[in-house]
């Protein structure tokens, strides 16, 4: 696989710099511990970011190193396999494969067929409209990517793409994307926007609506929707192949798979109304996978754990995790914050200034990090950096979760990371997605955006 590693490259040089910065106001003994921790974080991203070994090598080489520099226990090293995210994933992955296995994926492919035609250009249409309604029903990422992947990779074979080919990856892609960054519109879709308002209503008492979350974003993440589109639409030269499509369309659904629809149908219940019961996705990912695996529920052979079910994307979102704990054990993301705050050259009165630069903050933060680590350090400075802009700090906040929302590269964001690793997706290809949507966000979208805030009122006019 050819890698480009200049993207990459970028990004390291940054954040080294940045963390350079961070050295010089810390004491002796603290400023080892963070240049340990940032070597550890900069070689793990460059690893994530350019895929140059087995993503299987990768997760144990961020825990081996993270275990030698010791400079934190190993139970914070290892917390990410205590987390409900990684269960979420073990959970998700055996979904994925029944979904596959059984053929119930071929059977939701071919209605979507129905819809696309022998176009491909409408079937990316689809599946990321497709990725943006779950984001209304699941309210986590990583469950919408695994039932959409699945269901991606069939699309691509009804159509007559092989797997593997640009046709297919462009699907997954488009389900990747689609399921992920459009969505920040929606408050309840992704787990950066419950904790980033969570902490702020925690801190600040600062409360917000689901309507009036939607009324702030959806300009910049109408704008994503449409760049993704653009970008994907023109990717495969491919043409489907009527040949080589599927047969059986219109087929009943066999046992298994109408056992393995109906799980599936009470877990997305569950997913879509935890704010009711109060369970956490990853138990309800859990519980269903326990079933699918059951033998006597017949959906997939008792051999699956070792023939068909490989738990690596969990194992990589574990490494991921242990990243930004180490970060956040010795202060890292705290160091780097405060030492950039002062630089920003904040000024009431500058609000295109003021918005650019909290925006490039939080992209700065959140790749030090990663999306969903992010809120936990950005919350604690929307007060200063709203007071140093002049802003009200539900406008800091809506800002800050823009520059969340905007990967630079889709290590930040562990569901395309693992979206890569269900799918085989190509790394620069994700990459160039993630550009180009950052690219209009800083272009179109938030000048587009501040508009729009100063006509609903977020951004009040200054007398």
């Amino acid at each position: 696989m050819k890698l480009s590693l200049a993207p990459a490259a970028l990004i390291v040089a940054a954040l080294a710099a940045a963390t350079l910065m961070a050295f010089g106001f810390q004491s002796e003994a603290t400023r080892q511990d963070l240049f340990l921790v940032a070597g550890t974080g900069l070689f793990s991203i460059a690893l994530f970011a350019t895929r140059v070994v087995p993503d299987i090598v990768a997760t144990l080489l961020v825990f081996l190193i993270s275990l030698a520099v010791a400079v934190a226990p190993a139970g914070i090293v290892f917390s990410g396999l205590a987390s409900g995210g990684f269960w979420l994933l073990v959970g998700g992955i055996v979904l994925g494969v029944a979904v596959v296995t059984t053929g119930l994926g071929t059977q939701i492919s071919n209605r979507m067929l129905a819809l696309s035609g022998l176009s491909y250009q409408r079937a990316v249409l689809v599946v990321a409209t497709a990725g943006f309604l779950l984001g209304i029903l699941i309210p986590s990422t990583i469950p919408r990517v695994l039932i959409l992947i699945p269901v991606a990779v069939s699309l691509g074979t009804s159509l007559g793409f092989p797997a593997g080919s640009r046709g297919t990856m462009g699907l997954c892609a488009t389900a990747a994307v689609s399921t992920l960054l459009p969505t920040y519109a929606i408050y309840t879709a992704n787990l950066p926007t419950i904790v980033q308002f969570g902490a702020l209503e925690s801190l600040y008492g600062l409360k917000t609506t689901y309507s009036g979350y939607f009324l702030a974003q959806f300009p910049v993440n109408l704008l994503r929707f449409a760049v993704l589109l653009a970008v994907l639409w023109r990717f495969s030269t491919d043409k489907p192949d009527p040949q080589h499509l599927q047969p059986g369309a219109g087929a009943k659904l066999t046992a298994p798979q109408t056992r393995l629809l109906v799980l599936l149908v009470c877990a997305i219940t569950l997913w879509a109304s935890d704010f009711a019961h109060g369970i956490q996705p990853a138990w309800i990912a859990l519980a269903v996978a326990t079933l699918v695996l059951w033998p006597k529920m017949e959906i997939l052979p008792k051999s699956a754990m070792k023939d068909k079910i490989d738990l690596t994307p969990a194992l990589l979102f574990s490494a991921i995790f242990c990243v930004s704990a180490l970060a956040r054990h010795v202060g890292l993301d705290v160091a780097l914050a405060n030492t950039l705050i002062g630089k920003l050259a904040l000024e009431p009165g500058r609000d295109f200034w003021n918005i650019y630069a909290v925006f490039g903050f939080s992209v700065v933060l959140s790749h030090l990090t990663t999306a969903p680590a992010a809120p936990l350090v950005l919350a604690p400075f929307a007060e200063p950096l709203a007071t140093a802009t002049g802003l009200p700090i539900v406008t800091v906040a809506m800002v800050q979760m823009i520059g969340i929302a905007s990967p630079l590269l889709p290590y930040q964001a562990p569901p395309l990371l693992i979206a890569m690793s269900l799918a085989d997706i190509s790394t620069g290809l994700l990459t160039r997605i993630c550009l180009a949507l950052f690219a209009a966000v800083v272009l179109l979208g938030l000048p587009l955006t501040i508009f729009w805030w100063q006509f609903t009122g977020l951004l009040p006019a200054h007398g």
